[in-house]
């Protein structure tokens, strides 16, 4: 993984970027349940790499892609206690599903993470709307939250962002 790889605003647009390519584990060449491939090879792709690319735009935002496949999720801010969560996955243009590939083993590792996460966020929110609930400071590795939050506060002090 890129050591420094951070969150970067963008002046003009307001966004962070982070980018990455990471290794798998041997013996792993994708994001599946048994690190198997799921679908036919992607792009200009004629192997497996051994890793995998990661990418991020803003705080909501976020691409995965594998040799076989890819993943993109966005979260969509509805009201102060609603989010929607959107997930897209992508194959080969010429890949038929339930030929070159199959839907559960596809989507296996993001639905199954998804859902996991869904209840950790339940539970933290539940939490954070307690009367018990005292804002603390955040966490090393939480930079690119505070990172947004100041942003979006600097924006709400100066709209024009000058």
């Amino acid at each position: 993984m890129l050591e420094d790889a951070a969150y970067e605003t963008d002046v003009a647009l307001g966004e962070g970027v982070t980018c990455f390519h990471d290794a798998f584990e041997p013996g792993t060449v994708t994001g599946s349940q048994d690190g198997r491939p799921v679908a036919p090879l992607m792009g200009d792709f004629t192997d497996y790499d051994g890793g995998f690319t990661y990418m991020d735009l803003g705080p909501a935002s976020f691409f995965l892609a594998y040799p076989d496949h890819a993943v993109m999720y966005l979260f969509v801010p509805r009201e102060a206690q609603r989010t929607d969560m959107e997930i897209v996955w992508l194959v080969n243009g010429d890949a038929r599903e339930g030929e070159d590939y199959d839907l559960a083993r596809l989507t296996w590792m993001w639905d199954v993470t998804s859902i996991a996460d869904k209840r950790i966020i339940d539970h933290n929110q539940r939490g954070v709307n307690s009367r018990y609930y005292e804002p603390g400071p955040y966490l090393p590795m939480e930079y690119q939250a505070q990172n947004f939050v100041e942003w979006y506060l600097d924006q709400l002090r100066d709209p024009q962002g000058a």
